[in-house]
């Protein structure tokens, strides 16, 4: 795990973006951020992207008000309707367009974090384990990684 003082650091860059955009790929939350652009992807398309992506494939939870929105364990619960694909991607679609802006951080010990979001809401990377990625912070304009996973610093010292 990186210490969290750069953890807080990488997620500092985050302050007062606006969160715009979610979707899941794989069972994995991705998420936009910051100012809006069009690029040409991969596959030569012209697709809209944040400044910034947080991919997150660890366990998390979105709240508000004390009440849970939807948590990471919800994206493979199917829809009671047959219709979508998952719960998450039934929310996903219905939540956004709804703008939200990054306002306040907290990082405790074990490297969860807490993002206070506008409109009441807080999205939480929870670690639950010892040996996987959580999430990563992918700047799009430089295409850095910042990727807090499991033992990492250990590694890196072998």
């Amino acid at each position: 795990m990186h210490e969290i003082s750069l953890i807080q650091q990488k997620l500092a860059t985050l302050l007062s973006q606006e969160l715009w955009e979610g979707f899941d790929v794989a069972g994995i939350l991705c998420l936009r951020i910051g100012a809006k652009r069009m690029v040409i992807n991969r596959k030569q398309e012209e697709v809209e992207i944040g400044r910034y992506s947080l991919h997150i494939s660890g366990a998390w939870r979105l709240w508000q008000h004390q009440r849970i929105i939807i948590g990471s364990s919800d994206w493979s619960q199917p829809d009671p309707a047959g219709i979508e694909r998952s719960a998450l991607h039934s929310f996903l679609s219905n939540f956004w367009p709804q703008s939200l802006f990054i306002r306040s951080m907290q990082i405790n010990r074990i490297g969860d974090v807490k993002l206070h979001l506008s409109k009441g809401y807080c999205l939480e990377l929870l670690i639950s384990s010892t040996n996987k990625e959580y999430w990563r912070l992918i700047d799009d304009d430089t295409d850095e990684h910042f990727i807090v996973e499991a033992h990492d610093d250990e590694e890196d010292c072998a």
